[in-house]
């Protein structure tokens, strides 16, 4: 297809799979990382101020940007773990303070990346493979119901308030960490798509890049997701986006009017999803309470009504109580 020839079509795709990436693992592991485009921005301004004004090249400026990141995410991972507060409170706290830093870092100016243009089409396709290979391969980890049950345990079921629970901390690690680190490589594309950075948020993005995560069938109630539902989602809304500024659409429609009917229909998809898949527990089962030695017969309470007409059982032999 003519829309797929060029190489901007394909950084598009890199930069919102790979956030719709890290949100929709922060939304497996229930601890939604809404601070998602924040630190995406932070990363392509440590990236950039490094290779502008440091004169660093752009692999090391890449890697302590990831580095920044990953720090950042464990941060916000350990803060929701060990407080039990939801995700969506502490990642937009997350969310201003990356803000805050990526703004007073460019210091109100551009930073502008030299030493030539965008990187060719090889370059772009190689980030969108990396896109699509993160994001099937977390689908198909998914597909476990151990590491659901062991990274996804944040899902409230039942008490709004829930207790500390050290799987508790390990999912909400590993979804902040691991969303952080994707991020960061999604603002490195951009910035590098761009060849320069001003420190600013985009919430249309974040807008952009729910709705490619709901629609492609990871549920907003955390945990269950598909496995390729991500990945068509975000060629759908990408293709659409390039071909509305293709056409130059305003801007309103293709960040607003685009993701809000992506989310709503994100959320009937995950409603559905929740109402045809089968209960699932992090907790274990209660053992079968069956005789345990010869003669022994449970309370009488787990007997079922003996029906009228008929004697009573009676246990001979055991010291267990006779109904």
């Amino acid at each position: 297809m003519p829309l797929f020839r060029g190489g901007n079509i394909w950084y598009g795709i890199a930069a919102l799979g790979l956030l719709a990436s890290a949100f929709a693992l922060s939304l497996r592991t229930a601890t939604p990382n809404l601070a998602v485009i924040g630190q995406a921005t932070l990363a392509g301004v440590v990236y950039a101020k490094l290779v502008a004004d440091g004169g660093w090249a752009a692999i090391p400026a890449g890697l302590v940007a990831v580095l920044v990141l990953l720090v950042s995410g464990a941060f916000l991972g350990l803060v929701t773990g060990l407080t039990t507060a939801p995700s969506w409170a502490v990642s937009l706290g997350g969310l201003i303070l990356t803000q805050a830093i990526a703004l007073a870092m460019v210091d109100g100016r551009s930073l502008a990346i030299p030493a030539g243009g965008p990187p060719g089409r090889g370059t772009t396709l190689l980030w969108a493979v990396l896109f699509i290979v993160v994001s099937i391969g977390g689908g198909l980890l998914w597909l476990l119901p151990k590491v659901r049950a062991l990274l996804a345990t944040n899902r409230i079921s039942g008490d709004p308030v829930p207790s500390w629970r050290l799987t508790r901390l390990l999912g909400a690690v590993v979804g902040f960490t691991g969303s952080s680190v994707l991020a960061a490589l999604a603002g490195i594309v951009t910035a590098n798509q761009l060849r320069v950075v001003n420190g600013g948020v985009d919430l249309g993005q974040l807008a952009l890049v729910v709705g490619a995560v709901l629609l492609g069938g990871v549920s907003v109630f955390g945990r269950r997701g598909g496995v390729a539902g991500t990945v068509l989602a975000v060629v759908l809304l990408a293709a659409i986006n390039f071909y509305l500024t293709l056409e130059g659409a305003p801007r309103w429609i293709a960040y607003g009017v685009v993701p809000a009917l992506a989310i709503l229909g994100g959320i009937g998809i995950s409603r559905g999803l929740e109402a045809l898949a089968a209960p699932e527990s992090d907790e274990p089962a209660p053992p079968f309470p069956g005789p345990t030695r010869p003669g022994y017969a449970p309370p009488p309470s787990q007997y079922a009504p003996t029906p009228t007409g008929y004697p009573s059982p009676q246990v001979s032999g055991g010291s267990g109580p006779n109904p």
